[in-house]
Formats: C-alpha cells, sequence, structure tokens
C-alpha cells in the first residue's frame, strides 16, 4: 500500500512538473512532502509519548525516595519539590510527614515497581505503583508492608508534580524482627 501511495505521489508530482506547474527539482521535494511527514509525525509523536513517561518515571522515582525522606526526618521540605502545591496529596502528605514524626514512626524503601501508566486527555497521568516498605513504630516490632498505590501524576508548567493518591491496597503486612535484629541475623549467616 505505500509503495502505491509512493509511486502515484511520484508519478503526480512529475505530471506536474511536465506540465511546468512545478520544477523537476521541486518533485522530489513534493514526494517527500506528501509522504514523509506522516512518517515523520509518528516517530515524533513515539518520542514524545516516550519523554513523558520518562519524565513521569523520573518523579515516580524522586518521590519515592525523598517522601522516604521527608518521613524519616519530619521535614515536608525534602518531597515538596515532588508534589503539586495546593493539591489532595499536598495537604495528605504534610500531615503524614508531621503525625509520623511526632510518633516516632520511620520507614525504609525495599523496592518500587511502576505497574502501569495511563495518560489522561489533559496530559496528566495515572500511575499504578507496587511499593514495599519496612516500618519501625518506636519500639515496637519491624513491620513490612506492601502496597498498590494509584497516583495521578498533573502535568504542569513546571514539569510533573505529584497530584493525588487515587487509592491504596495493602498487598501484605507482617511483623518482623527489627531493623538492628535484621541486620544481626544478616551479619551472622553462614
Amino acid at each position: 500500500m505505500k509503495i502505491k501511495l509512493l509511486t502515484g505521489m511520484l508519478i503526480f508530482t512529475l505530471f506536474l512538473s511536465n506540465f511546468g506547474i512545478i520544477s523537476y527539482a521541486d518533485s522530489y521535494t513534493a514526494t517527500k512532502i506528501f509522504y514523509q511527514p506522516k512518517m515523520h509525525n509518528q516517530n515524533h509523536n513515539k518520542f514524545l509519548n516516550q519523554h513523558k513517561k520518562t519524565q513521569v518515571e523520573k518523579l515516580i522515582h524522586s518521590y519515592q525516595n525523598n517522601f522516604v525522606s521527608a518521613i524519616n526526618s519530619g521535614d515536608f521540605l525534602l518531597v515538596s519539590s515532588d508534589i503539586l502545591p495546593g493539591s489532595k496529596i499536598c495537604s495528605v502528605q504534610k500531615s503524614t510527614v508531621k503525625s509520623y514524626s511526632e510518633r516516632g514512626i520511620k520507614e525504609r524503601l525495599i523496592s518500587y515497581k511502576i505497574n502501569s501508566m495511563s495518560e489522561f486527555d489533559n496530559g496528566d497521568f495515572k500511575v499504578v505503583v507496587n511499593e514495599k516498605f519496612y516500618i519501625q513504630k518506636g519500639n515496637q516490632p519491624l513491620e513490612y508492608k506492601e502496597f498498590e498505590n494509584i497516583y495521578r501524576v498533573a502535568k504542569t508548567n513546571k514539569g510533573y508534580k505529584m497530584s493525588q493518591i487515587l487509592s491504596v491496597k495493602i498487598l501484605d503486612s507482617k511483623t518482623i524482627k527489627s531493623w538492628k535484629e535484621k541486620a544481626h541475623d544478616k551479619n551472622h549467616r553462614c
């Protein structure tokens, strides 16, 4: 189909050049103009889509690490650059950082994985993330928690920002030894 289209365009432009409507040199350009922009636009759109997804992935990485740092230090400013000011997630995470700090709760990010990503019509993204943490609540035993969180990431004039937690699902939760005991066990294994 593409060859027939290209051949047809070439014949048409040669026809135009024979009647002096366009020069022979322009016939090549005209054929290129008729045929190439669609290919160029498809490749360009693929590049833009991949670029947007890469930017969202970088944001998720930054948010995951900075949120744990904010929790452990009690300083919301450590994650604030990843969050859209005035958004739902901003007020929720600000109060979470304060509450966890007051209660002596610490977190350690084990891993996260982006399960899926889809773009809304307005350029925002819905991102499904699997997250695994160790959570220490004061002197209580260490907890392992695995979540599936769904986030809304907003497109702003300053890049992408976290704007909303659409859902939180606990996939696994169990009590394990404290961080110190866990580290001691690792050092003494055969």
